[in-house]
């Protein structure tokens, strides 16, 4: 028996609690004897000293990172929006990748002529974009390059990443020439609904984590929308979650159909490495224990456990960390916000899901131009508005003018739904067998035929109902 099995040193479970080591600290399975860095994925002997040396350590601060320094409400470390102090997200993106995509969306919108903006002009407007429904705002770098490639400005009222849940609300303002707004409008809302989308969806498996303690890493895939693979992985950034591979050429992931024509998973990594070279990690999707065995025995650093029912792969991944502690493990398959809770372990170190760039819901947004007086949720109705419709002075104005006096000399009564006479300084009750002239209030002739149109007005919330009707009436 070898000196520290003579010593009978064993997993502590009040390390669990202690500053320092709680946060990433785990059992090995069937040895505790052992401890598990969550962060470095290595293994410790189970004594005090050793736990706080390794902690020390520049690789344990390094793999660490951002997740050393989690505020305690996070000790999962996982990236959510609180946490995201410390990263500039937006400079993740390329300048000329994202303008370049740009102007091909725009182009793709407007092709030819824009025949609805010859109806609007280039007078300079200002426009307001607003969250309708909850989500979380993700998308602004871009939605910055369409308006700027039109010569419009944007001014954000809220950070990207923040939780919009009490909605409708104002997230952002745009000025300049009325067409060109226009011209963004479509494209700049698409990208905010889907790039919110995918954040919200991202978000939600973060909170999930994060309520169960876990300390792996969630990821998406590479299953996104052609064209728009920037902004869904970008999205899952601002959603808090790892974008796994963004393309072919990110790193060697070997599949089924890769396995199947090389002859073997051993045949596959050794070509594979051959040509990848030590810069490039291997991963290997594997049905079984016994493939991940022959994958990691190959020199893949990263297997996948690919539609393993949830206990199941919590058991391979056990018994593939007690053969290689160093190995990262990655299940997949089938997993969704309803059932990645069965998934978390220790033994776990990254859990991925398509449906986090394929299975979610789109935030709705519009965008409508601001006019004096106008609520933006509704710009075709007056504010303010009441059960009586008080209307301001100009729109009263417009209508007494307008609906006064007709070209037979005939006159027209302006009501509300009350019964009450509008006139320009509000509203009045009018004494019987007077109608309204634009002077003020006459008395009509005796003697002559009247023909008397009662213009009743109402409002509901939604809209503006006028109702016409005719009097002839001899005094």
């Amino acid at each position: 028996m070898g000196k520290w099995g003579k010593y009978k040193k064993k997993y502590n479970t009040k390390w669990e609690g202690k500053p320092g080591i709680k946060d990433w600290i785990g059992r090995v399975p069937n040895d505790d004897t052992k401890v598990m860095c969550r962060y470095c994925k290595c293994r410790l002997r189970a004594h005090n000293n050793d736990l706080h040396r390794h902690a020390q350590t520049s690789k344990h601060r390094s793999y660490a990172g951002p997740k050393a320094s989690a505020p305690l409400e996070y000790p999962n470390g996982l990236s959510s929006y609180n946490n995201m102090a410390s990263f500039d997200i937006p400079n993740v993106l390329h300048p000329t990748a994202v303008e370049e995509a740009v102007k091909r969306w725009l182009l793709e919108d407007t092709p030819s002529f824009d025949h609805a903006g010859f109806v609007v002009g280039d007078l300079e407007e200002t426009a307001v974009i607003m969250c309708k429904s909850p989500g979380v705002l993700a998308g602004v770098p871009f939605v910055d390059a369409v308006f700027n490639e039109l010569d419009c400005w944007v001014q954000w009222k809220y950070r990207e990443g923040a939780e919009l849940y009490e909605v409708p609300c104002e997230v952002a303002t745009i000025t300049g020439r009325a067409r060109r707004i226009l011209l963004g409008e479509r494209l700049a809302l698409n990208i905010l609904a889907r790039a919110s989308g995918v954040a919200k969806k991202a978000r939600r498996f973060v909170q999930l984590a994060q309520a169960h303690n876990w300390h792996g890493e969630i990821a998406g895939s590479r299953k996104t929308t052609p064209g728009f693979r920037m902004v869904e992985k970008y999205a899952l950034l601002i959603g808090g979650v790892s974008t796994h591979r963004y393309d072919l050429s990110s790193m060697i992931m070997l599949k089924d159909n890769h396995i199947w024509i090389a002859g073997s998973i051993t045949k596959a990594v050794h070509d594979a490495r051959r040509v990848g070279g030590f810069s490039s990690k291997i991963e290997v999707e594997c049905r079984s224990v016994p493939e991940a065995t022959e994958a990691a025995l190959a020199g893949a650093e990263i297997v996948m456990l690919d539609n393993f029912e949830p206990q199941a792969a919590k058991d391979a991944a056990a018994n593939l960390k007690d053969l290689f502690p160093q190995l990262i493990i990655e299940v997949s398959g089938g997993i969704t916000d309803a059932n990645i809770t069965q998934l978390f372990s220790p033994c776990i170190n990254v859990l991925s899901s398509s449906t986090l760039v394929q299975g979610y819901p789109a935030v709705d947004y519009s965008l409508k131009i601001i006019k004096p007086g106008h609520d933006p949720r509704n710009p075709t109705v007056t504010m303010p508005r009441s059960s009586s419709m008080q209307v301001d002075p100009i729109t009263s104005q417009a209508l007494i003018n307008s609906m006064m006096l007709s070209g037979d000399g005939s006159t027209t009564r302006v009501v509300d739904a009350q019964g009450l006479v509008q006139e320009p300084q509000g509203l009045v009750q009018q004494p019987q067998g007077l109608v309204q002239e634009p002077q003020g209030l006459v008395q009509e002739p005796q003697g002559e035929e009247l023909e008397t149109t009662t213009v009743i007005i109402t409002t509901t919330e939604d809209n503006i109902s006028i109702m016409e009707s005719t009097e002839h009436n001899q005094s």
